[in-house]
């Protein structure tokens, strides 16, 4: 009765393509004496890549007197890069209706 079709479509298969890593601070540009927050802040960051740049809504984890960590969302994975301080603006997260108990401080 029933058979299995052999010619039944299929994705094509693509060799993973690698993607391009953000350009990171080194440990002697950023600076010493990090600071590394509780609660990560919300952050704009201009992210700077090889042949790009992209301003992310990303979360400050750490910072020095002149960098700061930002982490990502980048094509569905975290990323982490340290930036110079001047490439980053704080944000605001908006209140979600849905939870008024939750609203941003």
């Amino acid at each position: 009765m029933g058979r299995r079709r052999e010619n039944r479509w299929q994705p094509p298969e693509h060799p993973e393509v690698e993607r391009p890593r953000a350009y990171s601070l080194s440990e002697d540009a950023r600076g010493p004496d990090v600071c590394h927050a509780v609660t990560p802040a919300p952050v704009w960051a201009w992210i700077q890549f090889p042949t790009f740049h992209i301003r992310v809504k990303g979360f400050a984890k750490s910072w020095t007197r002149d960098a700061v960590l930002v982490e990502w969302a980048q094509f569905g994975q975290q990323a982490d890069a340290w930036v110079w301080r001047s490439a980053v603006k704080h944000r605001t997260l908006r209140a979600d209706p849905r939870h008024p108990g939750n609203a941003p401080h």
